[in-house]
């Protein structure tokens, strides 16, 4: 059986035996006979199997059929061939992605003290040769157990780990513990290297870490790294058996996610090593948290573009709770005393109202990923989240329009790359709060700007092709080394405009000085500690959240395009345009529009609650407004929405879409319609 991902007219599809799946799947904690035949009848082909012994942060099992890493070099499959038998005879045409939990079990801390558990303090224990390799050796055994038995039923294996199951050390907090002290030392070579201490680690003060706090520097960066090296340690051991006959994956590299705090201890700043690996087919993460309500854009956690320039499949988790799912979790949860109670599902605050806001959440989700060319799984948690006609319904036509519109061309045609980075950040103080603004608050300003983007990580800039991109934003690049500014200057030299923010390269070499910032933007930078107020636009005092330093721009050459409160110049552009400096983490969508368009770069919408997602042949729109939908498109004609079969003329440039209950559309248009030219 052959296994790999092809790209068809845009979109990454699973190639099994030559066959090409729509990347569209199922996965639940409680798989049953009637979950997975539901949606095997809606028509999805792609399935997950968790397999796990361990109980969730829930306090109850991820898995209902029991455990198979049993004790030290012993193993019962037999919990894994209860669930895959079942899901075979109910999925008889199905393919499946066994999902193996590698933390350490109770009878492995019991037989090892010195250990701490990897489900909630990773970090600690990441670098502990004894418990790798074990863990490392039952993963092995698995896939060659699933091989051997069910070979011809496997696209894929997922690897899980950390907290939650997303390689989260999620209750370490950075902390120290004497294996991850011996880490350390041989991580920077020296016997007499100490972890900084949690006072240390959490010290406030200005964004970034100041000359003498070098040793919280190189910390951070092991924290994050040695997960990283971790999961690339599974991924090699895992492909010593796979030969790369069937796809990898997992959980990881949530860099737009995290915000606070949170981006530094849960350990995900080291994903750009996974993400490039040649040993990571598959990515998944749920859609993003913050992102979710009813009037929300949706958005993803990673820099998804990425994954999809180097061939690998994201998947995108719907685990919203839809309207018909339980607030509660059915079973009895044991706390930490061993204590039984019901405990509330995470996210049972934002439950859906009604079946219509279920369906509108799951068509907004569909959309965005079929714009991008993303793929998905709908997370049936415990059981009966979809059991409707109407949701199951939808699912069935989505995965109805995957091949129907197969033949369809689903590239992306943006003129602006968005490009991010986990590296930057250890120049930055977790206390100052500064990853919520730059990178999760600013998915919902790229959104609502009404352009298509493209969404990387900061080492696909180093061979993006010139001509491709009009525009470059560089959301965090606090450090550039000198390749890459090389490689931004000659980007520049052939056409395209550069946007940066707040610091570009203020902390290279660890030097914080705004002289860099100044040499990289090409206009006369000033620095201070005292704040010049909001950024002030159209009216519209933007906050400025974050803590010194403060910038702004003192050049008489430069054009300026917002001031702050004080009068002094926030944002402006060198007199040929080619580069632009926000000297703020963060710009309304309302003035990045407006930037879009001077550069003549088309924008589909003005209105920020009509949400469009657009890919060379179809127009995905969501209207998030109490109004009728106004969109601006670059040809006449009729518009076919792919969704509910109505048709929309757009004459002048101007398409009109009435309000209705299903606020999302797939716009294709009809080419035998003539156009404007």
């Amino acid at each position: 059986m052959t296994v790999s991902i092809t790209r068809d007219h845009g979109m990454l599809k699973v190639d099994i035996n030559g066959t090409l799946y729509a990347p569209l799947s199922f996965k639940s904690f409680r798989p049953n006979p009637q979950n997975i035949s539901e949606f095997y009848k809606a028509g999805v082909r792609l399935f997950s199997v968790l397999s796990s012994g361990i109980i969730s942060a829930l306090g109850v099992p991820y898995s209902k059929f029991g455990e198979s890493w049993i004790g030290e070099n012993s193993y019962d499959f037999s919990a894994i061939d209860r669930q895959m038998d079942m899901f075979i005879e109910n999925a008889p045409d199905g393919y499946f992605a066994p999902m193996f939990q590698l933390d350490t079990r109770p009878w492995y801390l019991a037989v090892h003290p010195e250990v701490p558990n990897s489900f909630t303090h990773l970090s600690q224990i990441a670098t502990d040769a004894a418990w790798k390799q074990a863990a490392a050796n039952y993963l092995k055994a698995a896939i060659c157990h699933c091989e051997e038995k069910y070979g011809e039923r496997i696209y894929g294996y997922f690897m899980l780990g950390g907290t939650t199951t997303e390689w989260f050390s999620n209750r370490d907090h950075e902390a120290s513990h004497p294996i991850k002290e011996e880490g350390y030392k041989k991580y920077l070579g020296t016997a007499t290297a100490a972890l900084p201490t949690i006072q240390e680690l959490t010290r406030a003060g200005g964004v970034f870490l100041e000359n003498e706090e070098e040793n919280v520097f190189h910390a951070r960066r092991f924290h994050a790294e040695s997960i990283a090296d971790l999961v690339l340690y599974f991924a090699s051991e895992a492909q010593s058996v796979l030969h790369h006959k069937k796809l990898l994956g997992l959980y990881y590299g949530y860099l737009f996610e995290l915000g606070g705090e949170r981006l530094f201890n849960d350990g995900h700043l080291g994903y750009e090593r996974v993400f490039l690996s040649p040993d990571i087919d598959m990515i998944s993460s749920p859609s993003a948290y913050g992102y979710r309500k009813l009037d929300d854009p949706s958005a993803f956690m990673v820099t998804q573009k990425t994954l999809d320039a180097h061939n690998k499949l994201y998947f995108l988790e719907f685990d919203h709770i839809t309207h018909i799912a339980p607030t509660m979790v059915a079973e009895p949860c044991v706390d930490a005393n061993g204590n039984a109670a019901l405990k509330k599902i995470p996210g049972a605050d934002s439950k859906c109202r009604d079946a219509a806001e279920s369906l509108n959440l799951m068509w907004r989700d569909y959309i965005l990923c079929y714009a991008n060319g993303a793929a998905m799984w709908w997370f049936d948690m415990f059981d009966g989240w979809f059991r409707s006609d109407e949701m199951m319904g939808a699912i069935e036509k989505m995965i109805s329009l995957h091949q129907t519109l197969s033949g369809k061309e689903k590239q992306s045609i943006a003129q602006i790359a968005v490009y991010a980075e986990g590296e930057s950040m250890y120049h930055v103080r977790k206390s100052s709060g500064i990853a919520t603004v730059c990178l999760s608050d600013m998915r919902r300003s790229f959104t609502e700007m009404g352009a298509p983007y493209d969404l990387y990580s900061i080492a696909d800039l180093d061979t993006c092709s010139s001509g491709k991109y009009r525009l470059i934003i560089l959301l965090n690049a606090y450090e550039i080394p000198e390749a890459r500014m090389k490689k931004i200057r000659k980007l520049q030299n052939d056409g395209a405009a550069v946007l940066w923010m707040y610091a570009p390269d203020y902390a290279h070499d660890r030097k914080n000085c705004v002289r860099q910032i100044s040499e990289a933007v090409g206009m006369k930078v000033a620095e201070r500690d005292k704040s010049h107020g909001g950024l002030v636009y159209s009216g519209t005092v933007i906050e400025n959240k974050v803590a010194a330093p403060y910038f702004s721009i003192e050049d008489q050459n430069a054009i300026v395009l917002a001031y702050f409160e004080d009068g002094a110049a926030a944002v402006a552009a060198t007199r040929d345009g080619s580069s632009i400096y926000a000297a703020v983490p963060f710009m309304p969508s309302q003035l990045l529009r407006d930037l879009v368009r001077k550069k003549g770069i088309f924008v589909y919408s003005t209105n920020p609650s009509v949400y469009t997602y657009v890919n060379a042949d179809a127009v995905c729109v969501y209207n998030a407004s109490d109004t009728d939908a106004v969109l601006f498109v670059p040809l006449d004609g009729v518009y076919i929405d792919q969704i509910t079969n109505e048709a929309f003329t757009a004459e002048r440039g101007i398409l009109r879409l009435p309000l209705r209950g299903l606020r999302a559309y797939l716009l294709m248009r009809n080419t035998d319609f003539p156009h404007r030219s």
